[in-house]
């Protein structure tokens, strides 16, 4: 072994132990400040789910400002870290824009207030303002401002849309999982410039991909702990005089459910660093992830209501909180065929 290996290794185990650490406190302050309970009774409010004492908390501790430079009031995090921070709050089903806010902060280079969201679809630039609609905005109905790329014959800006401001009408949606999210029609609202040209794809390009990655991690975060709580139930439920999971049909079932969780994980730190060192195959591995998402990871929820059986369909029990939130997040991933067609080209490019 050389010694670059060595270090390289050394390294790769010092990034581990950070990551495993970071995870331990946020599960400590989730665990603190949230539980799927009170998602659960978020559901039985008149408003849509979602919590500003809960964001308040959040944000006061810097999470969506985890990939801004420091220059920029943030804390020069890794995108490793964003997608721990996701996936422990997707464990109790916590109603966060945290993908979409640390996305949007990336993009600004700058730390953020309120809900500030990214939107994959492009716009249209008239001068200084920019004309639109986003049929359905996780978050929308919450959301402070908006980053846009706008498009126009003369070039593509991106930008910010100040959501309180002219031009702007928001509809409520109401998504499975009660979600505060709204179609947002953009009117020549006035729009920041944050870049322009080739710059401007590139970096609506790149924080799209990095809202994505956090929000398959959100995902994996949702679906293991609906895995878990099956598993732990498995283990006290009884039929015929033994436990159901030393059923083999019910023990396979969670073993394949977390066998696709663990590869959910490591698609998801894959294409974290790939999108952190700007490698070519970046976007490739992005569709990937979110790829395993829609085509594996959303079936565990629904395994995982198999195994609890009939209290699974009650209101008071927490695996339709668990469907409810993986179902609108992966719904939010974007088209399962765009992601299998830019997959598939990669590895045939490969070949």
């Amino acid at each position: 072994m050389t010694p670059d290996t060595t270090v390289s290794l050394a390294e790769i185990a010092d990034t581990a132990a950070e990551l495993a650490e970071l995870r331990r406190s946020a599960l400590d302050i989730v665990a603190r400040a949230w539980s799927v309970d009170r998602s659960r009774a978020l559901l039985e409010g008149p408003t849509p789910a979602f919590d500003d004492a809960l964001w308040a908390t959040i944000r006061g501790l810097g999470w969506p400002d985890v990939l801004v430079p420091e220059s920029g009031g943030g804390a020069g995090g890794t995108l490793r870290e964003l997608a721990v921070l996701t996936e422990v709050t997707g464990s109790v089903a916590a109603p966060l824009p945290l993908a979409a806010t640390g996305a949007a902060a990336w993009s600004e280079g700058r730390r953020v207030d309120g809900v500030a969201l990214v939107v994959a679809e492009p716009a249209t630039l008239v001068g200084q303002t920019v004309s639109g609609t986003f049929d359905c905005v996780p978050y929308g109905a919450v959301a402070t401002h908006l980053v846009v790329l706008a498009q126009a014959d003369g070039g593509q800006v991106l930008g910010v849309v100040d959501l309180a401001g002219a031009g702007v009408q928001r509809t409520p949606v109401t998504p499975l999982d009660h979600g505060p999210a709204a179609r947002i029609g953009l009117d020549r609202a006035p729009l920041e410039p944050i870049a322009r040209g080739g710059e401007a794809v590139r970096r609506h390009r790149e924080a799209v991909m990095r809202m994505r990655v956090a929000e398959v991690a959100e995902v994996v975060g949702v679906v293991a702990a609906a895995n878990e709580a099956a598993t732990e139930y498995a283990k006290v439920r009884v039929a015929f005089d033994r436990p159901i999971g030393a059923f083999q049909a019910i023990k396979h079932r969670l073993v394949d459910q977390r066998g696709a969780i663990e590869v959910g994980r490591a698609l998801v730190n894959r294409a974290a660093d790939a999108c952190d060192h700007d490698q070519p195959d970046a976007e490739a591995l992005v569709s990937l992830a979110a790829f395993w998402a829609i085509d594996a990871l959303r079936a565990v929820p629904e395994g995982a209501m198999q195994v609890f059986g009939g209290i699974a369909y009650t209101w008071e029990h927490d695996a339709h909180v668990y469907l409810r939130r993986a179902t609108t997040l992966i719904a939010a991933l974007g088209s399962r065929a765009q992601h299998r067609r830019l997959v598939t080209d990669w590895l045939a490019g490969r070949g």
